[in-house]
């Protein structure tokens, strides 16, 4: 999948594959911990791995379709050899032989609905919303996920759990102060992503329960569905008369080097994500996000040099202990 999701993992536990599901032998609190690690730490490398490519290669592709397609179809290949290999020893999870069952595919028909419009929607929020505005905007998917999950999921949070919600909206809305520009596009565009985003965190859950837990089929068979669906849409938006009239480096080993690189980070980024929010909730998987982009600006100050205001900085430090309560929080849930 594509790694714009903005939208995947092994704990020190063990993983079971027996029975189609996976299934993590840890008490609830290292499980948690281990695979929102796991997740911030796969995401915050692949923007950065991703950064390095495009901001230093000569190979510059600004065809979403078409890049969202090629990482879907490597990533249903990688699958197909993964689980070819799957009698080594090794002691990764296992993932199954490609398989159609029409029933599974109707569960996951709806995630992919939604999974082909964050792809549709997220270039369109990036054209018409400023990059200084994107992590405020990002931040309405917590807001979002809170409305879905009672609407959707019949969840409703505490107090204390929308408190620490509300200061994680507070700070990101501080550190974006002074940068949000108003207009009635941005303004549609700003809340229809977060809120397709939200969506799709819902769907996922929902999708993932209905397959109990078993990841492996969630991904092969939205990726095949999604492959399905991409053809057509490639084929209409016209990318491709304009890559075989623009495109240069078709024969260049850089290029299909740095689509790969794109590919599997996209992939390693998703499978980190269910597998957190196979142990969380969509408001913690929202949270979390939310808190990786948080700790990916600051490294990216410290990294690459941008600058910052100390605004900015005080709004990331709210949201960061914003972020930290609401963890807090759902830890002493656990222990109840």
């Amino acid at each position: 999948m594509s790694n714009i999701m903005g939208s995947l993992p092994l704990p020190a536990g063990s993983l079971s594959s027996k029975g189609g599901g996976t299934k993590l032998a840890m008490n609830s609190n290292g499980t948690l911990f281990s695979t929102f690690s796991l997740y911030i730490t796969v995401s915050i490398l692949a923007t950065l791995i991703n950064k390095l490519l495009f901001t230093y290669s000569e190979y510059k592709f600004p065809y979403p379709c078409f890049t969202v397609f090629f990482q879907l179809v490597i990533t249903l290949i990688f699958m197909v050899i993964w689980s070819f290999v799957r009698p080594f020893r090794h002691s990764l999870p296992c993932i199954s032989t490609l398989a159609w069952d029409s029933t599974v595919a109707i569960r996951v028909a709806p995630l992919t609905i939604v999974y082909i419009c964050v792809i549709i929607f997220n270039p369109l929020f990036l054209q018409h919303v400023e990059i200084t505005t994107y992590h405020f905007a990002h931040s309405l998917t917590v807001a979002f996920s809170i409305l879905f999950s009672y609407l959707m999921l019949r969840v409703e949070q505490p107090q204390r759990i929308l408190s620490a919600c509300v200061i994680v909206i507070f700070g990101t809305c501080v550190s974006s102060m002074g940068n949000l520009n108003f207009s009635l596009v941005g303004a549609f565009y700003s809340l229809s992503w977060p809120a397709i985003v939200a969506l799709y965190g819902i769907y996922l859950k929902k999708t993932l329960i209905a397959l109990r837990n078993d990841l492996w089929a969630l991904v092969q068979y939205n990726t095949i569905m999604s492959i399905a669906i991409m053809i057509p849409l490639v084929l209409l938006s016209g990318e491709l008369n304009e890559i075989f009239s623009t495109v240069w480096f078709w024969d260049e080993f850089g290029f299909w080097l740095q689509m790969f690189l794109t590919a599997m980070t996209g992939f390693a980024v998703n499978i980190s994500m269910l597998l957190f929010l196979t142990n969380t909730s969509p408001l913690t998987l929202s949270i979390a996000s939310v808190c990786k982009t948080t700790i990916q600006a600051l490294i990216v100050v410290i990294v690459f040099g941008n600058r910052m205001t100390l605004l900015t900085m005080s709004g990331m430090i709210i949201t960061l202990a914003g972020s930290t309560y609401f963890a807090y929080l759902r830890s002493a849930e656990s222990k109840l």
